[in-house]
This record gives structure tokens, C-alpha cells and sequence, in this order.
């Protein structure tokens, strides 16, 4: 297939020896002074590792291995011996394999509940820790709490609570917590009698610094657009000073009827500014969903959906837009390229897909023959490889692109047993279209 795109320019070892990394990493840090307002390694969000249905990352990297989320429990990945281990270090800890309740909590790597929203699962990596955000639900109260866990599996503990708060979709950046506050409104019966208001959720997005004596989480921005129905914030990412949301729902127009509303915001964290993506020429009818970060800059292609006939939407052709973290100076970077398509980036390298297309046409919406398949971009914007994903990879689009070299993975086998799959990304410039080389590393 031809992309038309004209470019416009052994257990206790391991534990120990990350354990001995940790602290090095500890004390020296990535957080002392200012920042720089690109990618820094360590404490930044992790952006390359999101994949396509990834509200939260569920794997991150450290400073000697990866780390995964998988259920209840927080695994490690020793990449010198390709094993996968439990995050805990507690020499009396069965882990996964405990049967008592009380000590299945107990261990360092048990972290939340299986069946918690997808909007809430997953991990961060932020200067020698893990994070990871726990929902307890009970009827119509629900706690949350945001456990931090040492890198090296040795300890576990409450970073910060919450109650009868819904705490939706979460990043951790430069050791600042960005989440959505979620207040659900129950009106009595007389109230329901009584008052002509329309009676809605609310949402808040919110930062919490975690670093020093710990304060109470400070509002950035309250949705309360006037007409229109919020459904939630999702697909929540940061680079550099700035932190990037879509915002969901429906607005409510003139002649009664009701539109889509997806926008893309920004949050600039110096000035404390909270406004909307657009660019020059930007049509009412387009909609911006979500950046890729590409050379200390940002990528987004406005689409436009033809109402519930997304084959139509996506098959549509448009341009993919480069400009300034903070959203300016927005011009043309390749025209002509399939809306279905999505952009992703390792720092190195930049990738078009196909992912969602295949993925859509595996569940049946359309027919589209094509596999999964990746094109390769270098810093000078030149296709120096194509390859695409073995059919081992199962996630919706595309998995997270991982780094330069390699990309991660989680698989599950029809008997419950699992892994991870690591493909190859060292050999790019070499695959020609074919299939990437993969390895498996089943948890044992």
C-alpha cells in the first residue's frame, strides 16, 4: 500500500540491584532548579509509552528495567534477564498467589481492584517512584487513593486520599498530579420537584504538587460552559510546561437540537492559562483530538465526522498540522493523509499508522484489508522504513511506540497465562515493509 503524504518539511538480585539504582536516581534527581521546556527523562510524562486506548499509561520505564501494570498488581521487568517480577521485595510475600485478602493487600505490588474504570488504570514513573491510583466504590460514595511505591519494590505507601470524590482520568508530570474531579449530584425528591435548574456532574480539573509538605489539589479549570453537557476529560498528556486534555460532550445549539463537542485544551503551567487548541482558518465543523509531540513541538489533524458514519470520517483525507508547544505558529506539515491515520512519537523517531482503521475493521464496522502497519520518519522528516505489527499484538490501534529501540507490549493467552512482547525497533531502516521481530517474555 502507497500512503499518499507529501511532506511539507533469580528474584532478590534484581530487586537489589534496581534498589541501588533507585537511590542513585533519588539523590541525584531530575527535578532540582528549572526545567527545560522539552522532554526530560525521569520525571517527566512518559508520553511515548500511550498507547491508542490508554487513558493512563500501564507501563513505564526506569532507570534499569520497565514496569507494568497487569490487573491488581504492579510487575517489574529485569531486561538483563527478560524476567518478570512482582514489585515487592518482601521475602514472606506470595504476591498474586497469596490466598488471604489481608496479605494480597499487604504486598507492595497490589495496587487496586481488577475491575476499576479504564480512565483510572495505570502507573506513573516520577523520580524513583511508581504511582498508581486506587478506586474503592461502594454504592453511590467512592474513595480514592493514589499510592506511591518505591522503585525497587521495598516499600508502599498512601500519597494522598480522597472521599466521596470521583477521581477520573490522571497524569503525574515534573512531580505534579493533573486529575479530573468528578462531584455527582443526587437531588432529592423535592428538589427534583421543585427546582426548573437543570441539576448536572460537575468536573474540575485539578493539579496536586507531590513534593514537600503536601497541600490541597488547586483548580485550574472548572467546565462550565453555558449549553453544554460535559461528558468527562480524557487523553491527558504534558511536554515540557505544558499539560494537554480533550474535553468531551455535547452543546446544546439555537434550534434545539444537539452537536458533538471534542475539543483539545491547553494548560500553560508558567502562566497559569487554560485555553483551547485551534489554528488559523479553523472551521466550526472540525475537531481537534488530542497531540503528538515531535521535535519540541506539536502535531494534531482537525477532523471532521460525517455524524454516526465514522467509515466516511475516517476514510476522508486532510492535513496534519505542526506548531509551538503552545499551540502558535500552526502550519501545514503533510497533506493529503487518511483522518483514520494517527501520528505517534519516540523522540527519535515519528510513525503514521493505521491501527484504529485495521482495528475497526477487525470488529466489523467496514472492510479494509490492510495490516497494521507502521510508516517510519526520521528527524528530517524523510520514510526511511515501513513495517508492521505480527499478529500476536492484539491492542486496539496501535500499543504504546515505546522508545528508539524497542516497544513493549502485554499479552494473555486463551488459558490466562501472560507476558509481554518486546519488538524490535533497532533494526528499523531494515524491515522494508515486513513483519517486526518480536521476543517473548512470559511471566513465570
Amino acid at each position: 500500500m502507497e500512503v499518499r503524504v507529501k511532506m511539507v518539511k533469580s528474584m532478590e538480585k534484581a530487586l537489589w540491584r534496581l534498589c541501588i539504582l533507585s537511590c542513585a536516581f533519588v539523590v541525584s534527581g531530575c527535578g532540582k532548579g528549572e526545567l527545560p521546556n522539552t522532554y526530560v527523562e525521569g520525571c517527566d510524562f512518559q508520553y511515548m509509552r500511550q498507547g491508542s486506548a490508554d487513558y493512563v499509561p500501564e507501563m513505564q520505564k526506569g532507570e534499569d528495567g520497565y514496569y507494568f501494570r497487569r490487573g491488581e498488581f504492579i510487575y517489574y521487568l529485569d531486561e538483563k534477564t527478560d524476567t518478570l517480577l512482582p514489585l515487592c521485595n518482601r521475602a514472606d510475600c506470595l504476591h498474586e498467589r497469596e490466598t488471604d485478602g489481608d496479605r494480597r493487600e499487604a504486598c507492595n505490588a497490589f495496587v487496586a481492584n481488577e475491575f476499576e474504570r479504564s480512565n483510572c488504570r495505570g502507573i506513573a514513573y516520577c523520580n524513583g517512584y511508581i504511582y498508581c491510583l486506587s478506586i474503592d466504590s461502594n454504592a453511590f460514595h467512592e474513595k480514592a487513593t493514589l499510592y506511591r511505591i518505591a522503585a525497587d519494590g521495598s516499600s508502599k505507601e498512601q500519597a494522598f486520599r480522597w472521599d466521596d470524590i470521583v477521581v477520573e482520568d490522571w497524569i503525574i508530570h515534573r512531580d505534579t498530579l493533573f486529575f479530573v474531579e468528578r462531584i455527582h449530584y443526587f437531588p432529592s425528591e423535592h428538589e427534583e420537584e421543585e427546582s426548573d435548574e437543570e441539576i448536572r456532574d460537575s468536573f474540575t480539573i485539578k493539579k496536586l504538587k507531590l513534593t514537600g509538605s503536601m497541600e490541597q489539589p488547586e483548580a485550574i479549570y472548572v467546565l462550565d460552559e453555558e449549553n453544554v453537557y460535559y461528558l468527562g476529560c480524557n487523553w491527558f498528556m504534558a511536554y515540557g510546561n505544558y499539560f494537554y486534555t480533550i474535553i468531551s460532550g455535547v452543546i446544546a445549539m439555537e434550534d434545539g437540537s444537539f452537536d458533538s463537542y471534542e475539543k483539545t485544551f491547553i494548560y500553560d503551567m508558567k502562566k497559569e492559562v487554560f485555553y483551547e487548541l485551534t489554528y488559523d482558518g479553523m472551521t466550526q465543523q472540525e475537531e481537534i483530538l488530542s497531540v503528538t509531540f515531535w521535535q519540541d513541538r506539536i502535531l494534531f489533524m482537525p477532523i471532521i465526522f460525517d455524524g454516526r458514519d465514522l467509515e466516511t470520517s475516517y476514510r476522508r483525507t486532510g492535513n496534519i498540522y505542526i506548531a509551538d508547544l503552545d499551540g502558535s505558529n500552526a502550519e501545514i506539515f503533510m497533506e493529503d493523509v487518511s483522518m483514520g491515520y494517527a501520528t505517534r512519537s519516540d523522540g527519535r523517531y515519528l510513525y503514521l499508522t493505521n491501527g484504529t482503521m485495521v482495528t475497526m475493521s477487525d470488529w466489523g464496522y467496514w472492510d479494509y484489508s490492510e495490516k497494521k502497519t507502521f510508516w517510519v520518519y526520521d528527524e528530517e522528516n524523510e520514510l526511511v522504513d515501513t513495517f508492521v505489527l505480527p499478529e500476536a499484538v492484539k491492542d486496539f490501534g496501535a500499543p504504546a511506540i515505546g522508545d528508539a529501540e524497542r516497544m513493549y507490549t502485554i499479552y494473555q493467552e486463551d488459558d490466562g497465562s501472560w507476558g509481554v512482547l518486546r519488538l524490535d525497533k533497532s533494526k528499523i531502516g531494515s524491515y522494508h515493509g515486513a513483519e517486526i521481530d518480536f521476543t517473548v517474555i512470559p511471566y513465570e
